[in-house]
């Protein structure tokens, strides 16, 4: 039985307060991963002294449109992304893939700031974000710094975060009018699911040359950590949507993941499914731009 000391923060400053004066602490924001951890005795779970509970911190719980980028407070829940009109209007692929975590209680439960903290390779939200350029926003008694998300990530289950920071904020920059989205999902069954794979992509189409302007490529539970697959992006970039190649970008993505990740027992699924995956977002991705 693991033995800890249970800490209550009552607002973002008593947090940090917290984080500062004591060692080995564990966050606990939703709880729908660390308290299952903590229930099997996961061999995942560093030691910890202290469990210091931020859930009901009310100042973490928000979705805000700015002029520029819309902001995420660390404790807003699957469920408020699937629900905002925010979210909905600018960043539909990340409802999608909200929509896609677990059951109703785990949406009404669990947190972006938690998905991101936890750093699952299977995690839904990630792939999403990273491919978003999203930056994290860490605090700590010493003050506030923002990091892209793709730095925050160091390895599975692994981030940069320091021992007293926490993370406060989401920042996602908004994109134009131009940019289609694309999350796909394979998972072993529809409801209660942890992804097998999954798969963010965003790209920017020009209207009048329908040239792949911009293009971001993040799969999940594909390598160790989410990660973008920048080889790929770059043999897709200035080319026509109506001229890819799909079959060969197919093999191509199937065989990147592969040279980062090695043969493993998985890989005679992952690789084909990857590339279906991938064939049937750019197929997404093209027919979304063809009907605007």
């Amino acid at each position: 039985m693991i033995e800890y000391d249970f800490l209550i923060a009552k607002d973002v400053d008593s947090a940090l307060e917290y984080l500062h004066k004591y060692e080995n602490i564990k966050v606990l924001a939703g709880g729908t991963d660390i308290l299952v951890d903590i229930h099997k005795e996961s061999p995942r779970l560093e030691k910890f002294d202290y469990i210091l509970d931020i859930s009901n911190i009310k100042g973490l719980q928000y979705i805000d449109e700015m002029e520029d980028n819309v902001e995420l407070g660390a404790l807003c829940t699957h469920t408020m992304l699937i629900q905002s009109n925010v979210i909905n209007k600018y960043f539909p692929f990340l409802v999608t893939a909200a929509k896609s975590i677990g059951s109703v209680q785990i949406r009404n439960r669990g947190t972006v700031g938690g998905n991101i903290s936890n750093a699952s390779p299977a995690a839904d939200l990630i792939p999403p974000l990273m491919a978003l350029d999203s930056k994290i926003e860490l605090s700590s008694i010493n003050g506030k710094r923002h990091v892209p998300l793709d730095q925050y990530i160091v390895g599975p289950y692994k981030t940069s975060k320091n021992q007293d920071e926490l993370v406060t904020k989401i920042i996602i920059p908004k994109l134009d009018e131009n940019y289609r989205f694309s999350f796909q999902k394979i998972g072993r069954r529809r409801a209660l699911n942890i992804a097998r794979l999954n798969l963010a992509v965003v790209a920017k189409i020009n209207e009048q040359d329908s040239k792949i302007e911009d293009i971001r490529i993040v799969p999940g539970s594909a390598t160790p950590f989410p990660i973008r697959f920048k080889n790929i992006e770059g043999e897709i970039l200035n080319q026509k949507a109506s001229q890819l190649n799909l079959e060969e970008l197919a093999k191509k993505i199937g065989d990147e993941m592969v040279k980062i990740t090695g043969e493993r027992w998985s890989t005679p699924y992952k690789k084909p499914a990857l590339g279906a995956i991938f064939k049937k977002a750019i197929i997404e991705i093209t027919n979304s731009s063809e009907g605007c």
